[in-house]
């Protein structure tokens, strides 16, 4: 239902989507609709559920109401407020205004290729700038409530925690990744249609203000929830639903830059079966085209002499790989010449036009007959930005410069308008040309930059190629907890920084020149590994030094052990992780939750940055300061190898001694190097696994489901396939398991089918 309101200066249209989304549009296209269709939202409001609206209208206001939100148009200034029935205020906005430009975009020039850290790219110099068409500048006032905090708007380096107070630039480069979504603990969020470069600016608290570089209309959507879980509900509903990831997604997967030839990579996943150590995956990463030819999609005949035979020895251990693609294929490339000729390739010659449907179907075509039909997994589509102006030089550019010169590159290639969304396009031209493909193997894509809606294409996104900092650290917990806030669940960092050691360059900052000889970046590495192993996607990855388990001491030596100990307990724990992955799916719901959006009344929940929930069980605290070695393998003075704490109301569980604490307080742990402190609240239903040396060698293995007494509880088992898109018409098996603490009673409903049902035993966990 649509309700619009127009004034001199503009026109305000109201569309209800359901009871709990609301569409707002504020243009000056008599029509009161946006003329170009939306590339995140892919609802059809007419598809819905019937929505019981009421709506009101007096000289001053336009009132339209369901049964889970109000909103009030203000007739004369278009302001909007949002409220729940009972008057209780959400948000409002005000302020709205358009500006028309003119745009223009760059034509000819010269080109010139460098070599960057970041690989080749060609930049164009002294081009004409031709006139490409009219946009609007728009801008967005909102108000705030001090007693509420907001999350969202990607995965952007500053690793900023609550965004009140901040500033925040919205574009794509590496370490950023911009996300027009912002949730609130109040329980609502705002989906902004905006492809274009936006910036964010709550400097002052009370106010947040939008800048929009180039829009047809300001257009957003206002989701509403009973609480963090529902908004995420919403937002899937207008978005769509995120695909299963295969099951060894959830296992350790081993990358390094880089592994040079088959023999390096067979070699690698030998010692790994050798050992015993759990592995699902290797990832090879660039440069496996002949030299010069940059993002070619082939092998180099003299390192990778037999790509199947590679291909089928690797799945003959059990273990899979992703395998690193670029969209920037160069030096005259068999790849390059045919998508130039087709004129699918954009005003740097290098880069393929992803916005094409025609060019994503060749890109495909190439990847698929020289790299997929040899039995490669998955996909690791790399700087999928895919420009980048500001990645070199000694010293970093400020901000306000560093955003117009790299958005500045973009806007020589793009349209001011989708700047930021290329990846998902790129990423669907890979889902859906996949898919034609085979419906047996599940799409995975690990890339470097995310769009919101990019999640249905079988995406992971990545922070980017950060330092080995313990500030580096403690920034990815926080920034784990914005992206996925925005409703994208699948995001993960290299486990150990990219950069180790001090480079010539701005972004090679890491701290420990000596590598993995460093005591300092052994214990470094660890905790970073053991945050990993409650991220979405378990990577190890990085420069300067190797990353295997063996390359940290032998068994038996403090740290080694410790990283053995951490691959150890996400295997134990894969079917749980599993069945959070399931709830992704078909629920909508996140894997990581921050404190203050899953406790919105606990002001102290609310300051919390350093631990999150993952699914509704686990509070996790990883530990991001040194307790052994500092850089230089020098010992910590008086160390103190305890951590503080803060557990939010209810009953808790230390998951490793199964010591109960009581909640809404700070607690006092010791905290051991092979142990990530970890608590369970009571009411979880956990299930856990035998450590495999793959996740499920033993599919008839006994699943030991772990129930935390103190409270009531409920979890969906989920098991399928483990690969292939059967799970979509039915073909998996979900038990949901009940348990009622007043009488200690445990029970099950299934859906689905009884094929993928596990072996189960309970037990059932008591406070002493």
């Amino acid at each position: 239902m649509n309700y619009s309101i127009q004034t001199e200066k503009a026109i305000l249209s109201v569309t209800v989507f359901t009871d709990k989304i609301i569409r707002i549009t504020y243009g000056k296209d008599p029509s009161g609709t946006v003329k170009h269709d939306s590339i995140m939202v892919n609802a059809d409001p007419k598809a819905l559920p019937n929505v019981a609206v009421t709506a009101s209208e007096t000289d001053g206001e336009l009132v339209v109401s369901t049964s889970q939100v109000k909103v009030t148009v203000d007739k004369h200034s278009l302001a909007v407020r949002f409220e729940r029935p009972d008057g209780t205020l959400l948000s409002r906005e005000f302020g709205a205004d358009l500006q028309e430009y003119e745009m223009y975009r760059n034509v000819g020039g010269s080109t010139e290729t460098r070599q960057t850290v970041d690989g080749f790219r060609v930049t164009v110099q002294n081009g004409e700038r031709e006139f490409l068409r009219t946009s609007n500048h728009g801008k967005l006032n909102l108000a705030f409530s001090e007693d509420e905090e907001l999350f969202g708007l990607g995965s952007h380096e500053e690793g900023y925690h609550g965004l009140k107070g901040r500033f925040v630039p919205l574009y794509q480069e590496n370490m950023r990744i911009a996300l027009p979504y912002l949730v609130s603990t109040k329980g609502y969020a705002y989906l902004f249609d905006c492809s274009s470069l936006m910036t964010f600016d709550a400097t002052d608290r009370r106010h947040g203000r939008l800048w929009f570089d180039s829009v047809e209309a300001l257009d957003y959507y206002f989701i509403v929830g009973d609480d963090f879980d529902d908004v995420c509900r919403g937002y899937r509903t207008i978005t769509g639903i995120t695909p299963m990831l295969p099951k060894w997604a959830v296992g350790y997967i081993q990358s390094r830059e880089r592994y040079v030839s088959q023999d390096h990579i067979l070699e690698t996943a030998e010692e790994y079966r050798r050992i015993g150590t759990p592995v699902d995956c290797i990832v090879q990463d660039w440069q496996i085209w002949p030299e010069n030819l940059w993002g070619f999609k082939r092998f180099d005949p003299t390192r990778y002499p037999d790509p199947k035979g590679m291909m089928d020895k690797l799945h003959n251990m059990n273990i899979h790989m992703l395998l690193s693609i670029w969209p920037n294929p160069q030096g005259g490339s068999e790849d390059q010449r045919e998508l130039g000729a087709a004129g699918k390739l954009l005003g740097d010659n290098a880069t393929y036009n992803a916005f094409d449907p025609e060019a994503r179907a060749i890109y495909w075509r190439q990847a698929r007959d020289n790299i997929f039909n040899y039995g490669v997994d998955g996909w690791w589509c790399d700087a999928s930005e895919p420009f980048d102006a500001v990645w070199g030089g000694e010293e970093r550019p400020p901000m306000p410069e560093r955003m117009t010169v790299s958005t500045g590159e973009f806007k020589k290639y793009l349209d001011d308008g989708i700047i930021n969304a290329y990846s998902l396009f790129h990423a669907m031209g890979i889902y859906e040309g996949q898919r034609q493909t085979t419906d047996q193997k599940r799409v995975i894509n690990l890339t470097r930059s995310g769009f919101p809606g990019q999640h249905r294409y079988g995406t992971i996104v990545w922070s980017g190629d950060v330092s080995a900092t313990w500030e580096t650290l403690r920034k990815q917990i926080s920034i784990a907890q914005n992206y996925i806030a925005c409703g994208e669940a699948y995001w993960n960092a290299d486990i150990g920084g990219f950069f180790v050691k001090q480079w010539y360059q701005w972004f090679g900052d890491g701290d420990y020149p000596d590598g993995k000889d460093d005591l300092g970046y052994r214990e470094l590495y660890t905790r970073w590994l053991q945050f990993a192993g409650f991220t979405p996607f378990m990577r190890s990855h990085g420069t300067d030094t190797p990353r295997e388990v063996w390359q940290f001491g032998e068994r038996g030596t403090m740290f080694r052990d410790a990283i053995e100990a951490g691959i150890a307990l996400r295997y134990r724990l894969a079917p749980y992780f599993y069945s959070i992955n399931a709830a992704v799916t078909f629920e909508g719901t996140m894997p990581i939750t921050a404190l203050a959006l899953a406790y919105p009344n606990d002001r102290i929940a609310r300051r919390i940055s350093g631990q999150y929930l993952y699914g509704h069980e686990f509070l996790v605290c990883p530990v991001t300061h040194p307790m052994y070695y500092t850089a230089g393998s020098v010992e910590v003075v008086k160390p103190d190898r305890n951590i503080d704490v803060y557990l939010p109301e209810g009953g808790w569980y230390d998951f490793h001694t199964e010591a109960y604490y009581e909640g809404g307080r700070h607690v006092r742990i010791p905290c051991t190097i092979d142990r990530i402190p970890l608590f369970v609240r009571a009411g979880s239903i956990v299930p856990t696994s035998p450590v495999m040396s793959y996740v499920d060698a033993d599919p008839d293995a006994v699943c030991e489901v772990r129930i935390y007494a103190g409270a009531d509880g409920r979890f969906t088992l989920y098991n399928d396939a483990g690969d292939g898109y059967g799970y979509e018409k039915g073909e998996y098996t979900a038990v949901t398991i009940t348990y009622d603490d007043a009488t200690g009673t445990i029970s099950e409903t299934t859906e689905g089918t009884d094929e993928f049902r596990r072996n189960t035993v309970y037990r059932v966990i008591k406070f002493r």
